[in-house]
């Protein structure tokens, strides 16, 4: 990731200097820097001190931190940085549906927030309402294990990953389904309600491509089997039960949330799409690959509304909910995350994306677009 960088200015005086004078010269002195003075400085509504130096003005380097949403700290060099993000942005410049899945063989599920691993190798979340084997974080140690499993070729990752896969084999309904044992209010409710029960469409993307990974790499039928069953939901519409979601009437979008009111998430949809891709090219799978296809056209129509010219939103609710509610944006987590994620699906379509994944990455090193 190109990292936003503000340097720290440190004005001081050199004391003490035993060096003889130089010979005098007639060559033109530069001009004498004035004195440091203080220069209080209007920024965003608010007044903060400032040090005015000749015709340089310096501003607090924790006042812009606290404003732009900077993560400031000193490096063991000596320099502190203020930066959007504190961690590199992996962008995935060819895409195999055999190989590690986008950035999952360096992430590692057990240090997230709220996860433990359970006595029986399945992660476990705990929220202040409950602790529950949640679909969506269970497929993603899965494809974390897979993912290291074949990039490194080290076997202790191959038991962990075929756990996740049965354990999908034996939570999965007979809609091909992984539902979420807890009821979920999304934003506070803007959104409305979901019942214990729901599915998720990022939980079915996510776990089909793990399955069709673990069948193409183990040749079990059984785990393909459950790789195509486990689409049904991402074709079924939301109002019978699934996660599909027809935006603006015509186009279809996979929910990382059903609720009643359209979220339309970023980040689930584009795991749910990359998710399709490769069951459709891993199990030869027709019905999977005009998935795809017409999820390209949604992407085309849905990635400018998430633009939001600094950084991206996680959401569209400012979009689909009336009365309308403000943009969300992304944590630069986030929007780090839409930018790994979008780099895959350029990859795969050989540059289609390519002048949004590089404006957005430009957002994650300060670069908003210019203002009229």
């Amino acid at each position: 990731m190109r990292k936003f960088i503000i340097p720290a200015i440190a004005l001081g005086v050199l004391a003490g200097c035993t060096s003889p004078e130089p010979p005098r010269t007639s060559a033109k002195r530069p001009a004498a820097t004035a004195p440091a003075a203080q220069a209080p400085l209007g920024m965003l509504g608010e007044t903060v001190p400032g040090v005015r130096v000749n015709d340089k003005l310096y501003a607090p380097l924790d006042a812009l931190a606290e404003r732009l949403g900077l993560t400031v700290s000193t490096g063991a060099d000596g320099v502190v940085r203020a930066e959007y993000f504190e961690d590199e942005t992996p962008l995935v410049r060819e895409h195999d549906p055999r190989g590690p899945w986008l950035h999952f063989a360096n992430v590692d599920v057990t240090t997230w927030r709220r996860i433990a691993i359970g006595s029986d190798g399945i992660p476990v979340s705990t929220y202040d309402f409950g602790t529950f084997q949640y679909p969506v974080e269970v497929v993603q140690y899965g494809m974390e294990n897979y993912s290291k499993w074949v990039a490194t070729g080290d076997e202790a990752y191959r038991p962990k990953a075929e756990t996740v896969a049965r354990w999908l084999l034996e939570h999965q309904d007979g809609k091909g389904g992984w539902p979420v044992p807890f009821a979920y209010s999304y934003r506070d409710g803007l959104a409305g309600e979901l019942r214990a029960g729901w599915y998720s469409g990022m939980a079915q993307g996510i776990g089909a491509a793990f399955l069709a990974k673990m069948y193409d790499k183990t040749k079990e039928s059984r785990y393909g089997d459950a790789a195509l069953k486990a689409l049904r939901p991402l074709r079924t519409e939301v109002a019978d039960g699934g996660v599909l979601r027809r935006f603006e009437g015509r186009l279809d979008f996979y929910e990382e949330y059903p609720t009643p009111t359209p979220t339309h998430v970023l980040n689930g949809y584009l795991f749910a799409l990359i998710g399709v891709y490769d069951v459709g090219r891993l199990m030869n799978d027709k019905t999977a690959g005009q998935m795809w296809e017409r999820g390209l056209r949604t992407l085309d129509r849905v990635l400018p509304l998430y633009d939001l010219s600094s950084r991206t939103s996680y959401d569209l609710m400012h979009y689909t909910r009336t009365p309308a509610t403000a943009p969300n944006p992304a944590r630069w987590s986030y929007h780090s995350l839409h930018v790994t994620q979008l780099s895959a699906v350029n990859a795969i379509t050989g540059g289609r994306y390519e002048a949004i994944e590089q404006r957005w990455l430009g957002y994650l090193s300060g670069k908003a677009l210019p203002g009229n």
